[in-house]
């Protein structure tokens, strides 16, 4: 009879990329605000708002949209994140609508996948496209909205 591996998750990559994400995320996003752009590429935006904040946590949404007809019929991206600031990590919890998603309760793989590890595969693919929007990425900013500091020297 053979034995079926069981699948044990490697909690050190988990939050090794888990802790990097965070760093970058946070790095990317201003402070006090609700609402970003990414513009990356000539036909993809990346719209990121703050839909939940906590004094521990923070949920991100992240939505892709296409500017221009030019791009073909491509299923838009759409995940949230959740931040954790006391353990400055972070992780999708939501991706395309499916927020059940396994990562180490036994035996639970959801009926659209047949992987085990879909929280590592998350957590990759966001460090992925966070390394996308950190190369690529570009916002536009409104010089005109922040007054000009004063010059003190005359």
């Amino acid at each position: 009879m053979a034995l079926i591996k069981r699948y044990v998750p490697d909690l050190k990559e988990l939050h090794s990329i888990g802790e990097r994400n965070y760093a970058v995320l946070s790095k990317l996003l201003p402070a006090k605000t609700n609402q970003f752009k990414i513009n990356v590429g000539e036909h993809s935006v990346f719209s990121l708002q703050v839909v939940y904040e906590a004094t521990y946590t923070s949920d991100i949404e992240v939505k892709q949209s296409f500017v221009g007809r030019s791009v073909p019929d491509i299923l838009p991206i759409e995940f949230i994140v959740r931040l954790y600031h006391d353990a400055k990590m972070a992780e999708i919890i939501d991706c395309q609508g499916a927020s059940a998603l396994t990562s180490i309760r036994k035996g639970s793989v959801p009926k659209r996948a047949n992987e085990q590890d879909e929280k590592r595969q998350l957590a990759l693919f966001l460090k992925d496209w966070l390394t996308l929007c950190t190369q690529e990425g570009r916002v536009d900013y409104d010089w005109c909205s922040k007054p000009l500091p004063e010059n003190k020297n005359n």
